[in-house]
């Protein structure tokens, strides 16, 4: 993308609103040389609670917002889950980031949020030593999770790539999705839950489930 000559200042609202299955960032960009200001709360932490029978997980988020939110800049957001509840569980995590765009008419234009392959819009460190990106929207904990234990960070850090970004992003807003998805580790639950009883046939989710059997319980 050309840098403009004129510099170009882009006053912005980036609001932060916490639901019970999603943290939702609101970014607005802007191109050439420009400032970008948003005005956030003054906590980032997620709550999220699926249960089933005595299964209980939560999503916590360690999170300091800043005065200013530009691209660029490499932002901290350390997004865990907490076992809450009383057994052992196998956890797995949406993590959906999605652009939108208002229109002029009044409907909406989503726009590539990749974060992955050549030119990525974004850049997320997702901790993939601890979990497999299942290529299904979710990203799988390699170990069962006991009560009152915790996974390990699932990312740490969030950053909008403003090389990648070209016009039509200006004054779209980026959201990111944060649902967690827990089941006990009764023999095999999880495939019942999460695959319809079904085996993976190809990686990686067979990868997963080559991980989760051997760590399965009879009763």
């Amino acid at each position: 993308m050309k840098q403009r000559k004129s510099k170009k200042k882009i006053k912005i609202a980036k609001h932060l609103f916490l639901f019970t299955s999603s943290v939702i960032i609101l970014v607005m960009v802007s191109l050439g040389i420009y400032q970008t200001y948003a005005a956030l709360t003054d906590r980032d932490k997620v709550q999220n609670d699926f249960r089933v029978g005595n299964i209980q997980t939560e999503i916590e988020e360690e999170f300091t917002p800043p005065n200013t939110f530009v691209p660029d800049k490499v932002y901290e957001k350390k997004v865990v889950v907490k076992n809450t509840g009383e057994q052992d569980i196998f956890v797995r995590v949406l993590a959906l980031p999605s652009i939108i765009k208002k229109q002029d008419n009044g409907s909406v234009l989503l726009l590539p949020a990749t974060s992955e392959g050549t030119n990525p819009i974004l850049s997320i460190d997702y901790n993939l030593t601890d979990w497999i990106d299942g290529k299904d929207g979710y990203f799988y904990y390699k170990k069962k999770v006991a009560k009152a234990g915790q996974t390990t960070v699932l990312f740490t850090k969030v950053q909008m790539n403003q090389a990648n970004i070209t016009e039509d992003y200006t004054d779209a807003s980026l959201t990111f999705e944060i649902k967690a998805e827990a089941i006990g580790i009764t023999k095999f639950a999880y495939r019942d839950a999460w695959w319809n009883a079904q085996i993976p046939s190809k990686v990686p989710l067979l990868d997963v489930d080559n991980l989760l059997k051997g760590q399965t319980s009879n009763s």
